[in-house]
């Protein structure tokens, strides 16, 4: 016959294993959520804009169990619309000209 512990055991891992998957989730949403403020650390942010931006993971995210559904869809498609946005910008290495600089380059371009 078993004893307790060796019965308890893999319970224990399994629980341990799930709460790593957990953290790690958060981990990603929290980075996540500092890319959306365009910020590296809430340290970055004035107290107006950290105060939304932990109302907004507290609402948005459910202790124990991760990113509430209808706010993961709403993310997906946040991110599905931007990776289209940044498709159909032209992408370019050269940096726009102001009005003044456009103006010799056409005028460039004419005397050749």
């Amino acid at each position: 016959m078993k004893k307790f512990s060796e019965w308890i055991e893999p319970i224990r891992e399994a629980q341990v294993n799930e709460a790593s998957e957990l953290q790690k989730s958060y981990q990603d949403y929290f980075k996540a959520k500092l890319k959306k403020y365009n910020a590296e650390s809430p340290a970055d942010l004035d107290d107006e804009t950290k105060k939304k931006f932990f109302n907004e993971i507290t609402q948005e995210w459910e202790r124990g169990q991760g990113v509430k559904p209808e706010v993961k869809e709403k993310i997906e498609k946040e991110e599905k619309d931007a990776e289209e946005k940044e498709k159909k910008e032209p992408a370019s290495d050269v940096t726009e000209l102001d009005g003044s600089a456009a103006d010799k380059m056409k005028d460039l371009t004419k005397a050749k």
